[in-house]
């Protein structure tokens, strides 16, 4: 529980205010400050510049759009719970409060674990989809908008013998070294890429705003040897490579779906050679 609550009353009666500013006093287990506005405009604008841990808003004030007749309406717009004026006590108030607080965690947890990969932290396979769709659907406004061509990188990759790994040293090992790899790959990364774990020792990685498809190579370059570097886990030192493969928008395919096929594709040659990297576009090449 938040040991200092920041709580924000959106009240336009003075009498009123101070009767739950006196019903929150009154509770020993719970320190607050306080900060009253009379208008859910001005409650908005405040909100835009500071964070509040609870809201606290009169339904039935002069720009509440109506929903003082509604306080269901209110909660399926995201509110937590609703209290009716004259029929609060400090004790409902007070556990009104923490249970809405605990709710919205719960929520935002669950909202986290359908988007995440529970191990790693990273984006999972369903984010990941979707963040590439709006890389893609930015490269074609830029290329409308500038006339010039806009690409993007989609690259698939996985760890070389990470099978051996978890045979010889067992899946805890495994897990930690899933880790370590999400780690470097991270440090790897511009704030403009976006990268994933989309299940078992696989890894997503999308590099946007380039010019050329060998625009990417540098990025690549940079994630094998960073993954071939050994790695130190509790005193266990372990060794891999990683294998890419890569595939390009608009050269190789315009929808996430197609890339991903692509790059798994290329990232399967660039296993035969191991520690590589593997363009799609490249592959009647070899």
């Amino acid at each position: 529980m938040i040991d200092r609550l920041n709580i924000l009353l959106v009240e336009d009666s003075s009498g009123d205010s101070r009767l739950i500013k006196e019903l929150l006093a009154e509770s020993k287990t719970v320190a607050f400050d306080l900060k009253r506005v009379e208008r859910l405009t001005m409650a908005l604008d405040l909100l835009v510049m500071r964070p509040f841990d609870v809201v606290l808003l009169d339904l039935a004030l002069p720009d509440s759009f109506g929903l003082e007749s509604l306080g269901l309406q209110a909660t399926q717009a995201g509110a937590q719970d609703y209290l009716v004026k004259g029929q609060v006590s400090s004790q409902l108030l007070i556990r009104s409060i923490r249970y809405s607080i605990e709710r919205k965690r719960f929520e935002r947890r669950l909202e986290y674990l359908a988007t995440h990969d529970d191990l790693t932290g990273l984006p999972n396979r369903q984010l990941f989809n979707y963040t590439l769709g709006l890389a893609l659907e930015r490269a074609r406004r830029e290329q409308h908008d500038s006339e010039t061509s806009s690409k993007v990188a989609v690259m698939l990759l996985d760890l070389d013998n990470f099978k051996l790994v978890n045979d010889t040293f067992g899946h805890i090992q495994g897990d930690k070294l899933l880790c370590a790899a999400a780690g470097r790959l991270k440090s790897c990364m511009r704030k403009s890429d976006t990268f994933a774990r989309m299940g078992g020792d696989e890894f997503t990685l999308v590099v946007e705003h380039l010019s050329t498809p060998l625009d990417s190579v540098a990025t690549a370059q940079k994630v094998l040897a960073a993954l071939s570097e050994p790695f130190d886990l509790d005193g266990t030192i372990l060794k891999t490579t990683a294998s890419i493969g890569i595939s390009i928008y608009p050269n190789d395919g315009t929808n996430p779906e197609s890339l991903l096929q692509y790059a798994d594709i290329a990232m399967y040659r660039a296993k035969q050679i191991r520690n590589h990297y593997q363009f799609y576009s490249s592959l009647e090449m070899i």
